[in-house]
Protein backbone atom coordinates (compact mmCIF):
# COMPACT_ATOMS: atom_id res chain seq x y z
CA UNK A 1 0.00 0.00 0.00
CA UNK A 2 1.15 3.66 -1.32
CA UNK A 3 1.25 6.05 1.92
CA UNK A 4 -0.49 9.22 0.35
CA UNK A 5 0.63 12.28 2.42
CA UNK A 6 0.90 16.34 1.79
CA UNK A 7 4.86 16.34 2.04
CA UNK A 8 4.37 20.31 2.32
CA UNK A 9 2.32 19.49 5.52
CA UNK A 10 5.59 18.62 6.99
CA UNK A 11 8.11 21.60 8.37
CA UNK A 12 11.39 21.47 6.48
CA UNK A 13 12.88 23.11 9.77
CA UNK A 14 15.05 20.59 11.81
CA UNK A 15 14.24 18.62 14.18
CA UNK A 16 14.04 15.29 16.60
CA UNK A 17 11.54 12.25 15.63
CA UNK A 18 10.15 9.27 16.51
CA UNK A 19 9.01 6.74 13.67
CA UNK A 20 5.65 4.53 15.28
CA UNK A 21 5.82 1.32 13.06
CA UNK A 22 4.34 -1.96 12.98
CA UNK A 23 6.76 -5.20 12.21
CA UNK A 24 4.29 -7.52 11.10
CA UNK A 25 6.10 -10.78 11.24
CA UNK A 26 9.66 -12.52 12.93
CA UNK A 27 12.53 -10.71 10.90
CA UNK A 28 16.02 -11.95 10.73
CA UNK A 29 18.47 -9.19 9.55
CA UNK A 30 21.81 -8.39 8.87
CA UNK A 31 22.20 -5.19 9.81
CA UNK A 32 25.68 -3.41 8.94
CA UNK A 33 27.92 -2.92 12.45
CA UNK A 34 25.34 -4.20 14.28
CA UNK A 35 25.17 -8.25 12.27
CA UNK A 36 22.67 -10.49 12.79
CA UNK A 37 19.37 -9.27 14.28
CA UNK A 38 16.07 -10.64 15.21
CA UNK A 39 13.28 -8.27 15.21
CA UNK A 40 10.05 -10.00 16.88
CA UNK A 41 6.42 -8.95 15.30
CA UNK A 42 5.25 -6.03 17.54
CA UNK A 43 4.91 -2.01 17.42
CA UNK A 44 8.34 -0.64 17.71
CA UNK A 45 9.52 3.19 18.20
CA UNK A 46 12.30 4.69 16.55
CA UNK A 47 14.38 7.36 17.64
CA UNK A 48 16.08 10.08 15.36
CA UNK A 49 16.67 13.90 14.43
CA UNK A 50 16.60 15.72 11.26
CA UNK A 51 19.77 18.22 11.19
CA UNK A 52 20.79 18.35 7.75
CA UNK A 53 19.49 20.02 4.86
CA UNK A 54 15.65 19.42 3.92
CA UNK A 55 14.96 18.94 7.76
CA UNK A 56 12.14 16.91 9.00
CA UNK A 57 10.47 16.67 5.23
CA UNK A 58 13.19 15.39 4.02
CA UNK A 59 14.17 12.86 6.86
CA UNK A 60 10.32 11.92 7.03
CA UNK A 61 9.75 11.00 3.11
CA UNK A 62 13.04 8.98 3.34
CA UNK A 63 12.21 7.19 5.87
CA UNK A 64 8.62 6.79 3.88
CA UNK A 65 10.12 5.44 0.86
CA UNK A 66 10.52 1.19 0.33
CA UNK A 67 12.49 1.31 -2.48
CA UNK A 68 15.93 3.11 -1.46
CA UNK A 69 19.26 3.34 -3.53
CA UNK A 70 21.10 2.68 -0.38
CA UNK A 71 20.17 1.35 3.33
CA UNK A 72 22.10 4.68 5.15
CA UNK A 73 20.85 4.33 8.49
CA UNK A 74 20.10 0.87 10.66
CA UNK A 75 16.07 1.76 10.35
CA UNK A 76 16.68 1.82 7.07
CA UNK A 77 16.99 -2.34 7.17
CA UNK A 78 13.51 -1.87 8.34
CA UNK A 79 11.30 0.72 7.08
CA UNK A 80 12.51 -0.78 3.38
CA UNK A 81 10.62 -3.96 3.90
CA UNK A 82 6.94 -4.67 2.92
CA UNK A 83 5.91 -5.90 5.95
CA UNK A 84 7.04 -3.04 8.23
CA UNK A 85 4.57 -0.10 8.23
CA UNK A 86 5.25 3.21 9.83
CA UNK A 87 1.96 4.25 11.69
CA UNK A 88 2.69 7.64 12.84
CA UNK A 89 5.51 9.80 13.60
CA UNK A 90 6.05 11.96 16.42
CA UNK A 91 8.22 15.40 15.79
CA UNK A 92 9.05 18.05 17.40
CA UNK A 93 11.18 21.50 16.02
CA UNK A 94 14.87 21.64 17.23
CA UNK A 95 18.08 22.65 16.22
CA UNK A 96 19.64 20.45 18.97
CA UNK A 97 20.65 17.45 19.29
CA UNK A 98 18.31 16.09 21.63
CA UNK A 99 18.02 12.03 20.62
CA UNK A 100 19.99 11.15 23.43
CA UNK A 101 17.58 12.84 25.83
CA UNK A 102 14.38 11.67 23.90
CA UNK A 103 16.04 7.50 24.03
CA UNK A 104 16.25 8.12 27.52
CA UNK A 105 12.56 9.47 28.23
CA UNK A 106 11.20 6.43 26.19
CA UNK A 107 13.32 4.05 28.56
CA UNK A 108 11.73 5.35 31.55
CA UNK A 109 8.45 4.85 30.06
CA UNK A 110 6.12 2.03 31.33
CA UNK A 111 5.24 1.20 27.61
CA UNK A 112 8.38 0.90 26.24
CA UNK A 113 11.54 -1.82 26.16
CA UNK A 114 14.94 -1.25 24.92
CA UNK A 115 14.75 -3.24 21.95
CA UNK A 116 18.65 -4.15 19.90
CA UNK A 117 21.51 -2.88 21.54
CA UNK A 118 23.31 -0.33 19.88
CA UNK A 119 20.26 0.57 16.79
CA UNK A 120 20.09 3.65 15.68
CA UNK A 121 22.90 4.80 18.51
CA UNK A 122 26.09 4.12 16.96
CA UNK A 123 27.11 7.55 16.67
CA UNK A 124 25.48 8.02 20.85
CA UNK A 125 25.74 6.83 24.17
CA UNK A 126 22.58 5.93 24.36
CA UNK A 127 21.76 1.98 25.25
CA UNK A 128 19.60 2.18 21.92
CA UNK A 129 17.14 4.34 19.58
CA UNK A 130 14.89 1.09 18.81
CA UNK A 131 11.82 0.77 21.25
CA UNK A 132 8.95 -2.55 21.32
CA UNK A 133 5.71 -1.39 23.05
CA UNK A 134 4.79 -3.67 25.53
CA UNK A 135 1.12 -1.90 25.92
CA UNK A 136 -1.75 -0.42 23.76
CA UNK A 137 -1.09 1.17 20.27
CA UNK A 138 -2.75 4.08 21.62
CA UNK A 139 -0.79 4.41 25.35
CA UNK A 140 2.56 3.89 23.23
CA UNK A 141 1.92 7.01 20.90
CA UNK A 142 0.65 8.74 24.17
CA UNK A 143 3.71 7.88 25.79
CA UNK A 144 6.18 8.87 22.75
CA UNK A 145 4.35 12.20 22.62
CA UNK A 146 5.29 12.53 26.51
CA UNK A 147 8.49 11.28 26.36
CA UNK A 148 9.34 14.33 22.64
CA UNK A 149 7.56 16.48 24.72
CA UNK A 150 10.09 16.22 28.01
CA UNK A 151 12.52 16.94 26.04
CA UNK A 152 11.50 19.69 22.84
CA UNK A 153 8.50 20.96 24.68
CA UNK A 154 6.11 20.51 22.04
CA UNK A 155 4.94 17.73 19.98
CA UNK A 156 3.35 17.11 16.57
CA UNK A 157 1.99 13.95 15.12
CA UNK A 158 1.48 12.45 11.57
CA UNK A 159 -0.48 9.20 11.76
CA UNK A 160 -1.16 6.98 8.18
CA UNK A 161 -3.40 4.97 6.94
CA UNK A 162 -1.13 2.06 6.70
Amino acid sequence: MKVQIAFDTIPQEKGVYILILRVEELLNLGIGSLGSVSVKPGLYAYVGSARSFGGLRSRIKHHLMKEKKRLWWHIDYLTSLSNVKILCVVYGLTELDLEECIAEALSKSSCWRYAIPGFGSSDKRSYSHLFNCVCNTSQCIDDSKKALQQCVGIANTICFNA
